[in-house]
């Protein structure tokens, strides 16, 4: 009985070598990630209404000549890391024209989204149901930009660059975006 035990002891034992073995060979074949690869596409979304002007703006988010409104979600990824970017990436928090739509179920989470990410500092509405943004301008998709001129929607558009989206909206923000970027990475 002894010799069976121990039989059976040394192939678990040869088991479990094999299989932590095999974790690392595979760890091994995962590339590394040196920073988070965006897509750096702008797509237009086709179902916006553009040239619509909304019956009702929220109170909370400023009413300028040119504004660009991002629509987040609090049950998106992608939306996640816009925010890091908005208050990490250099050149962000300091965007004048940028205010914010949280689309949420609900409102608390809409606030702790805002809250978790640091995105206080952009004027921010907390959109429940995303009823204002797909009622109004028929978007149901995130993370997308608004763009208005005259309080009219201008374009529409999807995206999950911050850095690309601004150059797409201003070509002159080119290079200075793209030279901090470069700093950043290294």
């Amino acid at each position: 009985m002894l010799v069976v035990f121990g039989v059976a002891l040394l192939v678990l034992t040869a088991a479990v070598v094999v299989l932590y073995a095999m974790l690392a060979e595979l760890a091994a074949r995962v590339p590394e990630r040196s920073g988070p690869t965006r897509n750096r596409e702008i797509r237009p979304l086709d179902e916006a209404r553009v040239g619509h002007a909304p019956d009702v703006w929220p109170a909370v988010l400023p009413h300028r000549e040119r504004s660009v409104v991002l629509v987040l979600s609090t049950i998106c990824n992608a939306c996640e890391d816009v925010a890091r970017q908005l208050v990490s990436d250099p050149g962000h928090p300091d965007w004048a024209e940028a205010s914010l739509v949280i689309s949420t179920g609900a409102r608390i989470r809409g606030e702790e989204f805002v809250t978790r990410n640091r995105l206080g500092q952009f004027p921010h509405f907390v959109d429940e149901g995303g009823e204002w943004v797909s009622g109004e301008f028929g978007i149901q998709s995130s993370p997308s930009a608004l763009v208005f001129h005259g309080g009219r929607l201008e374009s529409a558009h999807e995206f999950n660059d911050v850095a690309a989206l601004r150059v797409a909206l201003d070509p002159t923000l080119n290079g200075d975006l793209e030279e901090n970027r470069e700093k950043e990475e290294v």
